[in-house]
């Protein structure tokens, strides 16, 4: 069975954290030679005076080190979004610099004078508020053989709910089965589109993992099914219980058999019932040699 491990962020520091500055990543450039990542302005530095790597010592370039450095969108974006607050804070300072700089906030993109909201670099954090839609997956709608209901009856079968970024569909599985009172003997799956979620994704992993938009509520879908493993042990035990009552009768027989004696009728043939009279046992007829019976004596 596939077993999922969390990784604290402390074990992954060391690849996102530039060895010049020791903090993570902003505006992480990469070394085409050897592939090491670096903060942008500390690799630029760095390279005003040196044309080697200060990882591995492999030369940059002979003269010209700064061509051989690239922007590494990538990386960049896989540091905002496992550690939580570095975007907006670094968006802050960057703005607070522009502010006290404004001669030279007409260079540079909007992201780089810290004018990009989370919202619009699809960065999310976990204490952060999101809108999502639930409703019952139907497997008609995928066939297309049932005429789809209008779109304001579909809405009536949808709730909407606001839940943290770090709630797991564990947490949102367990809702539903307590607001819908579903036994135990069903199980509950929470869905994207089709495809059936584990219990340990977040609503940031959701929305990270099938590119959530924004541009409306999370839709969610959910469908119960019968528990498969408390059916098998349910039938299981039923089937115990039956083999156990079949023995047992059958040693009940058996027993009956081995204390009756040998080739003797069974108590149903022998018994009369209430209603017969008990008839007298008459001996049987003599028989001549030639196998006809004899007649009877002459009574006195």
């Amino acid at each position: 069975m596939h077993r999922t491990t969390r990784i604290k962020i402390t074990e992954l520091n060391p690849h996102l954290m530039c060895v010049l500055c020791g903090g993570y990543f902003i505006d992480a450039t990469t070394i085409i030679e050897c592939l090491h990542s670096f903060c942008k302005m500390c690799i630029v530095r760095y390279l005003e005076t040196n044309k080697y790597c200060p990882i591995c010592d492999v030369q940059v370039h002979k003269t010209k080190p700064l061509l051989n450095i690239r922007s590494d969108k990538t990386l960049q974006d896989i540091v905002y979004k496992l550690v939580p607050g570095l975007f907006k804070n670094e968006m802050k300072r960057r703005r607070d610099f522009y502010a006290e700089h404004p001669v030279d906030a007409s260079n540079g993109s909007n992201e780089d004078r810290g004018e990009v909201a989370d919202e619009d670099k699809r960065i999310i954090t976990d204490d952060e508020i999101i809108s999502l839609s639930i409703e019952f997956f139907d497997h008609s709608r995928l066939g297309g053989s049932v005429e789809e209901k209008s779109s304001k009856e579909q809405a009536t079968h949808k709730r909407y709910l606001q839940c943290p970024a770090a709630m797991t569909v564990m947490h949102l599985r367990k809702f539903l089965r307590s607001k819908m009172d579903i036994p135990s003997i069903y199980q509950v799956d929470v869905m994207y589109e089709d495809e059936p979620l584990k219990d340990y994704y977040t609503l940031m992993d959701i929305a990270y993992i099938y590119t959530w938009r924004r541009n409306g509520p999370l839709p969610l879908k959910y469908r119960v099914r019968p528990n498969c493993k408390k059916m098998k042990v349910s039938h299981a035990q039923q089937e115990g219980q039956n083999s156990t009552s079949r023995s047992g009768l059958e040693s009940d027989s058996a027993s009956d058999k081995a204390g009756s004696p040998a080739g003797a009728p069974s108590t149903s043939s022998s018994l009369p019932s209430p209603g017969t009279p008990a008839q007298s046992p008459q001996p049987p007829a003599p028989s001549n040699v030639n196998g006809t019976p004899a007649a009877a004596p002459p009574t006195p």
